[in-house]
C-alpha cells in the first residue's frame, strides 16, 4: 500500500521522472563503457554535492543518515575500479537544504527512490555487459527494501503530520529537475 505522502510525490513527479528515465541510455539497454561510465562521472558530481549536504542535517537516528550517506562513495569506488581516476566537475545547481525537514525529505525521495531503480538496472547491464563496475547500481543490496519502508514511513510521519506534502513534493521535483539539466549537460542523458 502506498503512504499518501508518496502518492503525491509519485503523483507529482512522475512527468520529471519518465522523462529522467526515458531519457538514459542505460534503461534501454543501450549502453557502452564509455556512455556509462560518463553516466556514472556526471551521476557522481551531481550527487556528492547534495549527499553531503542532505545527510549532514539533524535527522533522527530512526531514519539511518549515515547508512544512507555513502553513495558517492559506491560511485567512486566503480570510476576508480574501471581506471577513471580523474576529478569530475560538480553540480553547482543541487536544491538548496537548510533544514531536515519537508523539502530535504522531498529531495531525499528522489536519492532514496533511486536505489530501487539501480538494483533494476544492475540485474540488466550484468546481462547485456558483465565487466561493468555496478556496485552504486546494486546499492544498498538486500537491505533496499527495508531502508526504503523505513524512508517512507518517516517521510509520511512528517510530512503528512505536519501538512507539509507540497513542500515535500516541491523538494522532489526540484532534484528531479536539477539532476536532469545536470545530466543533460553534461551529455549523459538523451534530449
Amino acid at each position: 500500500m502506498i503512504s499518501p505522502v508518496h502518492q503525491v510525490l509519485r503523483e507529482g513527479t512522475r512527468d520529471r521522472h519518465e522523462t529522467l528515465d526515458q531519457g538514459l541510455a542505460l534503461a534501454s539497454g543501450d549502453v557502452d563503457r564509455a556512455g556509462y561510465l560518463n553516466y556514472l562521472r556526471a551521476l557522481l558530481g551531481w550527487l556528492e554535492p547534495l549527499e553531503q549536504r542532505l545527510w549532514q542535517l539533524d535527522w533522527p537516528e530512526g531514519l539511518q543518515a549515515p547508512a544512507r550517506a555513502g553513495k558517492s562513495a559506491w560511485l567512486r569506488a566503480d570510476l576508480a575500479d574501471a581506471g577513471q581516476a580523474a576529478p569530475v566537475p560538480r553540480c553547482a545547481d543541487v536544491p538548496s537544504l537548510a533544514a531536515a525537514d519537508a523539502y530535504a525529505l522531498g529531495v531525499a525521495y528522489v536519492v532514496e527512490g533511486s536505489q530501487l531503480g539501480g538494483r533494476f538496472l544492475a540485474r540488466r547491464l550484468q546481462d547485456v555487459a558483465p565487466a561493468l563496475p555496478l556496485r552504486y547500481l546494486q546499492g544498498y543490496g538486500e537491505q533496499v527494501g527495508p531502508l526504503w519502508k523505513g524512508f517512507l514511513q518517516y517521510l509520511d510521519s512528517e510530512a503528512g503530520a505536519q501538512g507539509r506534502e507540497a513542500h515535500a513534493l516541491q523538494g522532489a521535483r526540484d532534484a528531479f529537475d536539477s539532476l536532469t539539466a545536470w545530466l543533460r549537460s553534461r551529455h549523459a542523458l538523451r534530449a
